[in-house]
C-alpha cells in the first residue's frame, strides 16, 4: 500500500462589508461533499482537488477524501459551519493517521470562530498531525496571507492566473512538492514578504501590467528546490489586519535566504510600481450610450458590472445598470444574473409563457432600488450546469431555481442562489446563445474574461455600485493598515 495522504477543501472569500451571513446552507448551495462522494465529483476537473487526485493516482497514494466545502463569496462564515467542516477534516485525519495532508483553501476566509479563518484551519490541522507530518495548501491569488498560515504550513501554493484558469495545475504543483517531500528530496519551508499595497480586483488581472511581469519574475525565481513563488494580490474587501499584497515562496530550507531575497525583490518592485495598479472605468451613462448605438455585426458588446460581483461577495441584486439599459430602450441584451429568490418564486407560480409584474432586485445592499418591471417568463430551470470554459472546467455550478425573464427586449437570468456567471454555459443552459446577443451584461469582475473575451467584440468595465467597487475610498476600514496604497494615496 502506498503512502496515505488526506485531502480536503474548505474555501470561502469573505467580504466583511456584506450583510449576508455564510452558513452551512450557503455552502450546500454551492459545493458541499463529504468522504467518498468527493472523488467522483472532482476527478478530472480543473480544481485543486482534481489536481490532488491526479497526482495521487500517479504516485500510488492512498488518498483519503474528507470534506469539500465551498460557498459563493459573501459575508462572515458562521462558527457553526466552520466547526462542522474542520471537525470533519480532523476526524478524517485521526482515522487515517496520514503521512501527509493536502488542503484546498482560499486564504481570505473570515469567520465568527476566528477572523483568520484559514490560519485557524491550518493551526488545527498542525495541532492534530504534529510537526512530523507535512501539511501543504493551495491558495487563491486573492489570499490575505497571514504569518499564522505560513507558520502552520510546509507549503502555500497560489494560483498564477486571474482569471483562475490554473487551479488544477496549482493542485498538481502542491501535490508534486508533497511527493518530493515524502521521498526526502525536499525539506520545505515557507517564506513571506509583503508590500504596502491593497489593490482592488480588476487591476490584478494577470494578463496586464504590473501583475504580468511580477508573476514572470516569480516564475524565474522557481527551481527544483524552490518549487513555488506566488504573488498574492490580496483581497481588499476583507477588513482584517492581514489584508494586502504578499509574495510567498516554498523553498528547501537550505535555500531559505535566497528565496526570501527573491520574494522581497518582487514585493519591493510591486510597491515601487504602485500607481500602475490604478485604472479608469466606464460610467453607467457611457456604457448605456455605447450599448444604444452598438452594431453587433462583429459580436456582442460585453458590459462587466464589476462592482456587483458575487464572486467577491457583492449581493448580485444591483439594478443600476439594468435600469439604465431598460430606460434607454436597449434591446437584444442578455443579463447574468440578478439574485432575487422572490422574483423566481413569482415566475414559478406564473409559469412559462405567462406575464407578471415584479419588483426586481435592489433588496439587499445599497446598490440600486428595486425596479418595477412587466416581464414574460421565458424559461424555468434548476439553474445547474457544468463549466465548459477554461476556468474550473467540469465543475458543477448552480444558480438554484432560476427563471429567465424577458423585459422589453432584454433577457434577464434571475437566480435563487448567488453565483458568479463566468462561463458561457450560464446562458446556453438557459436557452440563450451568447454570441447572438447585441449586448451581454455580466456581474463579474475578471473571471468572465477567460471564456467570454473570445465571444465579445468589445469589453467595458462598468462602475456601477456594489461591494466589489474598485473605489476603495467608499469603504470604512477599521482593521486594515491604512498606510497601504491606495488608502494612503502618497
Amino acid at each position: 500500500m502506498g503512502q496515505t495522504v488526506v485531502v480536503g477543501r474548505i474555501k470561502h472569500e469573505t467580504n466583511t462589508f456584506s450583510s449576508l451571513s455564510t452558513g452551512r446552507e450557503e455552502f450546500a448551495a454551492t459545493s458541499l461533499y463529504r468522504g467518498e462522494a468527493i472523488v467522483p465529483e472532482f476527478r478530472g476537473t480543473n480544481t485543486d482537488l482534481g489536481g490532488f487526485l491526479r497526482v495521487g493516482e500517479e504516485r500510488g497514494w492512498e488518498v483519503v477524501p474528507t470534506i469539500a466545502a465551498n460557498a459563493t463569496p459573501g459575508g462572515i462564515v458562521t462558527a457553526e459551519a466552520l466547526d462542522d467542516f474542520v471537525e470533519t477534516l480532523l476526524g478524517g485525519i485521526d482515522e487515517a493517521d496520514p503521512d501527509a495532508v493536502l488542503l484546498g483553501l482560499h486564504g481570505a476566509m473570515v469567520s465568527e470562530r476566528d477572523r483568520d479563518g484559514d490560519g485557524y484551519i491550518l493551526e488545527r490541522v498542525r495541532e492534530s498531525v504534529g510537526e512530523g507530518v507535512p501539511v501543504m495548501a493551495t491558495l487563491d491569488l486573492h489570499a490575505n496571507v497571514s504569518d499564522r498560515m505560513a507558520e502552520n504550513a510546509d507549503g502555500l501554493f497560489g494560483y498564477d492566473t486571474y482569471p483562475h484558469v490554473d487551479i488544477g495545475d496549482t493542485g498538481e504543483e502542491a501535490a508534486q512538492a508533497m511527493a518530493a517531500t515524502l521521498s526526502g528530496g525536499l525539506d520545505p519551508t515557507v517564506v513571506v514578504e509583503r508590500a504596502p499595497l491593497l489593490p482592488p480586483l480588476p487591476v490584478l488581472q494577470t494578463a496586464d501590467e504590473p501583475m504580468r511581469s511580477l508573476l514572470a519574475a516569480a516564475a524565474d525565481a522557481e527551481s527544483a528546490r524552490v518549487p513555488d513563488v506566488s504573488v498574492f494580490g490580496g483581497f481588499a474587501y476583507a477588513d482584517v489586519p492581514e489584508a494586502g499584497f504578499s509574495v510567498v515562496g516554498v523553498t528547501d530550507g537550505s535555500l531559505e535566504d535566497d528565496a526570501r531575497g527573491a520574494c522581497a525583490d518582487i514585493a519591493a518592485d510591486a510597491a515601487a510600481r504602485r500607481r500602475e495598479f490604478d485604472r479608469a472605468y466606464t460610467s453607467v451613462g457611457e456604457a448605456v450610450e455605447e450599448a444604444t448605438a452598438w452594431d453587433a455585426a462583429e459580436g456582442p458588446l460585453l458590459l462587466a458590472d464589476v462592482a456587483d460581483n458575487p464572486g467577491g461577495g457583492s449581493a448580485e441584486d444591483g439594478t443600476v445598470l439594468l435600469d439604465a439599459l431598460l430606460d434607454a430602450g436597449v434591446e437584444g441584451a442578455a443579463v447574468a444574473a440578478i439574485y432575487d429568490p422572490a422574483a423566481v418564486d413569482a415566475a414559478v407560480d406564473a409559469g412559462v409563457g405567462a406575464s407578471l409584474s415584479v419588483e426586481l432586485g435592489g433588496h439587499i445592499e445599497d446598490n440600486g432600488d428595486p425596479i418595477s418591471v412587466d416581464a414574460s417568463v421565458r424559461l424555468l430551470s434548476d439553474g445547474t450546469y457544468r463549466n465548459q470554459g477554461p476556468m474550473s472546467t467540469g465543475l458543477r455550478v448552480s444558480f438554484g431555481r432560476t427563471a429567465v425573464l424577458e423585459i422589453d427586449g432584454v433577457d434577464v437570468i434571475v437566480g435563487s442562489h448567488r453565483q458568479q456567471p463566468y462561463d458561457p454555459e450560464v446562458f446556453r443552459s438557459h436557452g440563450i446563445t451568447p454570441e447572438r446577443q447585441r449586448v451581454l451584461v455580466l456581474k463579474s469582475t475578471v473571471h468572465y474574461r477567460a471564456a467570454f473575451e473570445p465571444i465579445a467584440a468589445a469589453v467595458r468595465e462598468v462602475s456601477a455600485p456594489g461591494l466589489c467597487s474598485p473605489d476603495l475610498s467608499s469603504f470604512e476600514y477599521e482593521h486594515v493598515d491604512r498606510s497601504m496604497y491606495p488608502l494612503d494615496d502618497a
